[in-house]
């Protein structure tokens, strides 16, 4: 089943680091973090900022996923996404459409507000609907919890402003909360100071291990939407390294609701 985590995490990932905000909510001449006072404050600031132009009524984006695992070959897959939000619930289709062995995948993400995110997959092959949570694990050890972000599971404060390739960034330390429950009991995360995209993730265990390392190595400033086009991950736990590239993007006016369907999971893969 490494195969359907994978599309479960992939399309995850999408909502952790493309700065994707429609334009009734995004704010491009907004040149540094909101103004508040003490360092938790200000930290939760520009996660909420970052979240806040993240937020897009709709939008449909293909990822290309590269995966390097010490002593396997490369494997490639390409997955397109749809992505409807509302206030109360982020609902998001997934399908495989390039992959090595051509498997016939497809899933569907809800993520209702203040609750767990449930994963629904179906497989053609075997003509069966799988529904997990976002805790399992997929080909390179990464889960789908962790390419969701769950930012709401922590408490974040506003380490400094610094400056990495020329770009000012805004450095926040994130803490695990203590009735919330994660494989990293520590983030730390560094926006662009002029868009909020988030250029780097870092994970850290219990004892202070770096266990996941996330860097975007191409940011691309659309006035409207700047989105990490481009960003590297890192699992030294299982030797594995994964480049994610953002090959298209749209942002459609509407989607039906029964495109978000299990029927519709059905008649994707089957084309």
């Amino acid at each position: 089943m490494k195969l359907v985590f994978l599309i479960a995490a992939g399309l995850l990932f999408v909502c952790l680091f493309t700065a994707c905000g429609s334009p009734d909510t995004a704010n491009p001449a907004a040149n540094n973090a909101p103004k508040t006072s003490g360092p938790d404050s200000r930290g939760e600031a520009v996660v909420a900022e970052y979240l806040k132009r993240d937020a897009a009524p709709f939008r449909k984006i293909r990822v290309r996923f590269t995966i390097r695992t010490e002593g396997e070959p490369d494997e490639i897959f390409e997955l397109d996404t749809w992505r409807k939000q509302t206030p109360d619930v982020t609902t998001t289709l997934s399908q495989i459409v390039r992959s090595p062995d051509n498997t016939d995948v497809a899933s569907l993400t809800v993520e209702p507000k203040g609750q767990k995110a449930t994963v629904v997959t179906y497989a053609s092959s075997r003509d069966e609907f799988r529904e997990t949570d976002t805790k399992k694990m997929f080909f390179g050890g990464l889960t789908a919890g962790e390419l969701l972000g769950e930012w709401q599971k922590y408490s974040f404060r506003f380490v400094s402003e610094k400056e990495i390739g020329g770009r000012k960034v805004f450095e926040v330390e994130g803490k695990l909360k203590p009735d919330a429950d994660s494989i990293a009991a520590r983030m730390t995360a560094l926006f662009n100071a002029d868009n909020y995209v988030p250029v780097e993730l870092h994970l850290f265990d219990n004892n202070g291990h770096e266990i996941r390392t996330y860097r975007s190595s191409e940011i691309k400033d659309d006035p409207a939407h700047p989105y990490a086009a481009k960003t590297e991950a890192d699992n030294p736990v299982y030797k594995a390294k994964i480049s994610i590239e953002i090959l298209s993007r749209e942002f459609p006016a509407t989607i039906d609701d029964s495109f978000f369907s299990r029927d519709k999971l059905k008649q994707n893969v089957r084309k």
